[in-house]
């Protein structure tokens, strides 16, 4: 299987959702159950695993103190993702094939599903 480069938020992804003006929160965030263990095994597996987070770079070193604390295996942190609203969604526009997970509350095995819509796509197990 090919080697994947991972872009994985932070808040509300892998752990609590803690907004950017709550940003004092951000040492006490609970991880979510399952995430550094699927997470790492991304990692051990060879691929790149890069935290990407709306979180602000004044919050950087908070932040990898955080996600070295809890155990996590990563390659980078990009901090400034423009924040996304409610009524918005994130969009990527790329010259290489791009797939993704939108994650809705539970951390388990990545899989490829084949879907009419689309070629592949990537869900975690249930």
């Amino acid at each position: 299987m090919k080697k994947r480069v991972y872009l994985i938020d932070i808040d509300g992804t892998v752990c609590d959702d803690i907004k950017n003006e709550d940003s004092h929160l951000y040492p006490i965030a609970k991880p979510y159950e399952g995430s550094k263990e699927e997470i790492n095994k991304l990692y051990d597996e060879g691929n790149k695993i890069v935290f990407f987070t709306a979180r602000e770079h004044k919050d950087k070193g908070t932040t990898l103190a955080w996600l070295w604390r809890h155990g996590f295996k990563f390659h980078d942190l990009i901090t400034d993702k423009p924040r996304c609203s409610e009524d918005e969604e994130y969009v990527w526009i790329d010259n290489k094939p791009i797939r993704g997970i939108t994650y809705k509350g539970e951390w388990g095995p990545i899989v490829e599903n084949k879907n009419q819509e689309v070629e592949t796509l990537l869900n975690f197990k249930k």
